[in-house]
């Protein structure tokens, strides 16, 4: 009987770069070649294409499940991980919103037994993201995030988090109008950590000063933001003019309109976007009241009976059709805003399809004709591990799960 490293497959698809026939040869977990390879020249909406599998660096939960549970369980994470592939997903890092300083401590040491007992959990969680506390206490730039855990940034208590998950803190989204914010950027920079600016209400002097001292992110750009804002200046456009902060953003057809998303896209350029899916504990749920929460018929997670977004229900595919066929971005430019650009933000080596790397990758069809969508998802691989992408219709079944929803706060 052949080991699992010994498993070896092959694939022959269009080349996202280059569009040429290549095929792909993989061991293990490995790609152990990559030949050009022949096929029909005239290029078909069914063709199979292939890319690096996706990195998401902002996901919440899924099935009714949160990260930010009080209650969160080794098991539920090795399950919310490893059903990324699903959405085309290799790499995550698991969110945490706004919460207690107790329930911060239980999510992160519950993020690292999980890889600590299972090798591909550790292999898939690029790291943590903890989008709070220390963000903005006003009604709309807080979101969904409850008023009653938000406070100013503390470095004794992140040192104790980061202690907690085994070093497995990456990434972190605050707001630098807080007292002491600026002193704990350059600390959690000179750590290692990359500081995202979100949900915020700070003035253009503040977030520039945030920036220079080293954050470098903005947090899902054009949300997380009072409904009410001036004409100009406002955090929005004040962020989108810093050129040294990238933005991720969340195109998921309900976060971001189509003008907006084209107009930010085009003033952080495409080598800056990151794409995320933000997705929900409610993501792969039918319509329905949860808890708290609810998701309308066209899929739009909410705070029940407010307005507020509360998350996402897609994954990183409709992001990158809404990157193509609403910004204008290239095939190439959209994968790379879920692959190489979210590597790059945290210092991670680039994926790419050559012998050597990790066997993290996708099919996909492509149609540019404006006929079908533009990036249709097929199957995943990771770490040499294929999944076949359940389309369509509500993913996992989990419209059979017994759905949970505990509180944050």
């Amino acid at each position: 009987m052949k080991s699992e490293t010994e498993v070896v497959s092959a694939i022959t698809t269009r080349h996202f770069e280059t569009g040429r026939w290549t095929r792909l040869t993989i061991r293990g977990g490995t790609i152990e070649s990559v030949d050009p390879a022949e096929g029909p020249e005239p290029v078909s909406g069914s063709d199979p294409w292939v890319a690096p599998a996706f990195w998401d660096i902002q996901t919440n939960g899924r099935w009714g499940i949160s990260f930010s549970d009080p209650a969160l369980t080794v098991d539920q994470v090795v399950e919310i991980v490893l059903a990324q592939a699903e959405w085309g997903a290799a790499r995550i890092c698991p969110t945490f919103i706004t919460a207690s300083a107790e329930n911060f401590r239980h999510g992160v040491q519950t993020i690292a037994a999980a890889c600590e007992s299972d090798p591909r959990v550790a292999s898939g969680v690029v790291g943590i993201h903890l989008e709070g506390p220390f963000i903005s206490e006003l009604d709309g730039y807080r979101g969904a995030h409850p008023l009653s855990a938000v406070r100013d940034p503390d470095w004794d208590l992140f040192q104790e988090l980061q202690e907690a998950s085994g070093g497995r803190i990456v990434l972190m989204t605050l707001a630098p109008e807080r007292p002491g914010a600026l002193e704990f950027i350059r600390k959690a920079v000179a750590s290692g950590v990359v500081i995202a600016l979100g949900h915020t209400a700070a003035d253009g002097p503040t977030l520039r000063a945030a920036a220079a001292a080293g954050a470098r992110l903005s947090t899902h750009l054009g949300n997380g933001i009072a409904s009410p804002l001036a004409r100009h200046p406002n955090p929005i456009w004040e962020q989108a003019a810093i050129d040294s902060l990238d933005a991720s953003l969340i195109a998921d057809g309900h976060h971001l309109d189509p003008a907006t998303l084209r107009v930010l896209v085009r003033a952080k350029t495409a080598g800056r976007v990151i794409l995320v899916s933000d997705a929900s504990p409610l993501a792969a749920l039918p319509p329905g009241r949860y808890g708290e929460w609810a998701v309308d018929p066209s899929g739009k997670i909410v705070v029940a009976g407010t307005p507020y977004l509360a998350g996402s229900n897609q994954g990183i595919e409709v992001g990158l059709n809404q990157l193509m066929e609403t910004a204008g971005l290239s095939l190439a430019e959209a994968i790379a805003t879920a692959t190489t650009q979210p590597a790059r933000l945290l210092g991670r080596p680039l994926p790419t399809l050559t012998a050597g790397q990790a066997a993290n990758l996708v099919v996909f069809e492509h149609d540019a004709r404006g006929v079908e969508p533009a990036f249709k998802l097929i199957r995943t691989c990771v770490d040499g591990r294929w999944t076949e992408v359940n389309q369509p219709g509500v993913k996992d079944d989990a419209a059979k799960r017994s759905v949970q929803i505990s509180s944050n706060t």
